[in-house]
């Protein structure tokens, strides 16, 4: 999470389209929003387009407006801020030659109309599927992709990044206790290990979800198993992905896979140790080699 947000601070100090992939409910929708506050475009608009819940036939008018009537489109209603297209590889040829017009140009031609019009809005777009899969299947195209594919950002499943799940967990108890005016000031170890042990297959939006719940069942200050949805306590053991990229120090590595271990059996040290295959005593070993208490 750090190093996404190391990414999104950077692509927010420039001026270049920004893509971002992932799966449905990584938060390329919050990862949009960050980039625009934290851009010189913040007291502009933001606005957000799904293009996947826009009738095919539909599309192009709402990027670029009507003529007739003078309807104004997206675009123009960004102009000076950031606009956000979601799900951009399910727009059609027509409306990707005349997106691609647009970046280039930084004009805009309303439907029904011969007069330019130019636009200073910043495109973010966001995409659930790999943009350069869709260029090599032949519905997208390369040169548009090329445009648009400047500054990419990818928004890895929460399943692969578990050690995010406590700063999650953080960032959105405070902006429940906030939105509901409530005083929750944290969550307990147990429940933190069934988060923690959860594969997430609705992502961060899941995740933001559950807490969302928790914050609102929780009477006291601290979130229990019981605030949890009942998926989270039915006892039965969920399989846990661990993802490192080539080059992660064994150390690290090591240490990561101790903590998991720990977290999968509710810091039972003797079933810790089984699961990763060692003694006891290599276990307590290891864990004052890595500071883990």
């Amino acid at each position: 999470m750090q190093v996404l947000r190391t990414q999104l601070r950077q692509a927010a100090a420039t001026e270049v389209p920004v893509l971002l992939e992932g799966e449905t409910g990584t938060g390329k929708d919050l990862a949009a929003r960050h980039i625009h506050a934290t851009s010189e475009r913040r007291d502009g608009p933001y606005v957000p387009v799904n293009l996947a819940a826009l009738p095919v036939e539909l599309v192009a008018g709402e990027l670029f407006g009507h003529e007739k009537g003078a309807f104004t489109g997206k675009f123009e209603q960004a102009q000076g801020g950031t606009i956000f297209l979601d799900e951009i590889g399910m727009i059609d040829e027509k409306v990707q030659v005349s997106l691609l017009r647009l970046v280039e140009q930084r004009q805009l031609h309303r439907l029904g109309g011969n007069r330019p019009i130019s636009t200073d809005a910043r495109p973010v777009v966001a995409s659930n599927q790999r943009l350069a899969d869709l260029v090599r299947e032949g519905r997208f195209r390369s040169d548009l992709y090329y445009r648009l594919d400047v500054f990419r950002i990818a928004l890895p499943p929460l399943r692969e990044r578990a050690g995010d799940v406590p700063l999650l967990v953080d960032e959105f108890i405070g902006r429940y206790n906030k939105a509901f005016s409530r005083h929750v000031l944290g969550i307990s170890p147990a429940c933190m290990g069934m988060l923690e042990s959860y594969e997430w297959p609705g992502n961060v939006r899941e995740l933001k979800n559950v807490v969302q719940r928790a914050v609102l069942l929780c009477p006291g200050d601290v979130i229990l198993p019981e605030h949890l949805p009942t998926r989270f306590r039915t006892g039965v053991a969920v399989p846990q992905r661990v993802t490192f990229e080539v080059g992660t120090p064994l150390d690290e590595v090591e240490r990561e896979m101790v903590r998991r271990a720990l977290v999968a059996t509710g810091n039972n040290r003797t079933q810790a140790a089984e699961l990763l295959g060692i003694s006891r005593r290599a276990l307590y070993n290891k864990l004052r080699k890595h500071g883990i208490t």
